[in-house]
Order: C-alpha cells, then structure tokens, then sequence
C-alpha cells in the first residue's frame, strides 16, 4: 500500500487523529535512525495499535500443483468419499487407517490418516469443506502423489462453498518411462507397446461395501467386517505379453482385465508396475490401464 493509504487505514480503524498517526511515524523514523522508511515505519505504528496491515498471501495450493516429497502443505478441497476404517497389525503391533478423496476445481488427491490421525474426519460427511495444513505428499505405488496427515498435520472444517465436477478425474502428470519387457525390473512404473498372448480367464469375488476377498460359510457369502453379503464377482485376467524381442508375465483385475481380453493378438499400450508374485516368486506385470495404439502419437516417438 502506499503511504497515505497505511496513514488512511490507520486513522479509519485506531480512532488515532491524522497528526497523531503522522507524528508517531516521524517519531518511529528517529528511533529507528532514519533506517525505516516512511512506509514501514507506518506499518511498525499500525503494529503497535494493534492493526497488521501486512498483506497475508494465502499459501494454499491448488490439487493439480501438487507433487510428491513436498512438505507442509495446505490445501482446500471438498469431501468426494471416505473410506471405512481399516485395522492392521505389523510386528506385533496394531494400527488404523483411513483415506478420504479431496477435490477442487483443478483435481482431486487421496488423503492418507493413519492411527491417532484418523479421529480428524470421524465427525465429517461427503460434501464438507476442510482444509488441510502441514501435509506431506508421497508418490503412492503409481507415482501418483497422495497427501499424508503427520503428527503436526491440521484439519480445519471451512464454511464456505466448493463448485467440484462430479466426475473430475486428477490431472497428475506422471512421468511413466517406455520399456522393453527384456529391460523390465521389480518396482518398475512403466509403459511397454505389446500384444497379449497366452491369456487365461478367472474370478474371484469381493465384498460390495469394502472391496476386501470374503469367504463362503456353507450356501452364504461372509465378509469378515460386514457380515453376510451378496458378493461382487470380478475377472482377472493373467497371460503374457510379448513386444516382438521378448515375453513378460502379466495380470489385470476387472475392467482392465475385460478390456485385454477384448484386445488379443493386438498391439496396445499397458501401463502397469512390476511386482513379484508371493505365490510363485517371478515377477509378473501388474496392469493398471491399457490403450489403443495411437499411430501419430508413435512416429512422434521415431522422429
């Protein structure tokens, strides 16, 4: 603000006389050595009465800017889900997690509660406003970064309205590297040009309210946390996949699962991660998304 602006919002708000506010300024300037200038010495006066008219720049981000490792985030977003509490126990000891999907109007990210932390969204419903401060982000296991609530993380309920899309995807730009299947190692986010072969077909089903593998207890279907169900039948899809040098095992669940077994003996592009399998201990190709091969898109490639 210039000068006679501060002086202007000083004798407004304090109730000070304009020649009060000046003299106090020229008094500030004196004992400071002339090392203030007018302005900032009518700032140190507004301090002083009680008024901070230093202009506070709000540090929220905006979801489709942000990106993994960063530290103290802030960011408003509107519920878009919550997720049931999940217990788990590691080495002995026992723990509780919780996500929720956030969303603005550039994106939405995952929230991650862990522990202690998931008490922050028990009182909260789909369609609220929080903010989120002194957040942390992690790439999850698809490099797609995710805010981490830590011991010094806030949750705030704001009150104010959100205008979200109701099926606004994320707008994480993740860098995905073209391989070989030959080149393929064990954690790998990768993007590989091949055709299915070798495919077989399966099942296996799931509780509909949780997502989590159920049992069946003679003629009935039991989930451990929600009782008796009507379950979820879901396809997957295991084969190999073969880029013209080599052939790499993979596995696909639900709609990627129908879409491969839609696409045989066609090149196309598979998005996935490479994990070991526990069962057999060879790596194998977990894919994530599957594409039609664009032509333009792969002589951009050549050139």
């Amino acid at each position: 603000m210039e000068l006679e602006e501060i002086k202007e919002r000083i004798v407004r708000e304090t109730g000070l006389t304009m020649e009060e506010v000046e003299r106090r300024i020229e008094e500030k300037i004196t004992e400071l050595s002339d090392l203030v200038s007018p302005e900032g010495a009518a700032y140190i006066v507004a301090k002083e009465e009680g008024l901070d008219l230093l202009e506070k720049k709000d540090r929220c981000l905006k979801i489709k800017n942000i990106i993994p490792k960063m530290k103290s985030v802030e960011v408003v977003g509107k519920i878009m889900e919550i997720s049931d509490i999940k217990e788990f126990e590691t080495n002995g000891r026992k723990g509780r997690l919780r996500s929720a999907i956030i969303a603005d109007e550039t994106g939405k990210i995952r929230v991650v509660f862990w522990n202690d932390k998931v008490d922050l969204i028990k009182d909260l419903q789909e369609g609220e406003v929080v903010r989120i401060k002194n957040g942390y982000t992690k790439a999850n296991s698809f490099g797609i970064p995710e805010i981490h609530m830590g011991s010094g993380s806030q949750l705030i309920k704001e009150n104010l309205e959100l205008e979200v899309e109701e099926n606004l995807e994320n707008n994480f730009k993740v860098l995905i590297e073209r391989k070989l299947l030959k080149d393929l190692k064990e954690n790998d986010f990768a993007e590989v040009k091949a055709c299915a072969v070798s495919v077989y077909e399966n099942e296996f089903i799931t509780c509909p309210r949780c997502n989590s593998r159920i049992e069946k207890i003679n003629d009935s279907f039991v989930c451990n946390e929600h009782g008796k169900i009507e379950p979820v039948r879901n396809l997957v899809v295991r084969g190999y996949l073969d880029d013209g040098i080599s052939t790499f095992r993979f596995v696909s669940f639900r709609e990627v699962a129908s879409k491969i077994a839609n696409s045989l003996g066609r090149d196309m592009i598979y998005v996935g991660k490479v994990k070991r399998n526990e069962y057999f201990g060879d790596l194998e190709f977990v894919v994530m998304s599957v594409k039609e091969l664009n032509i333009e898109e792969e002589i951009e490639r050549l050139l």
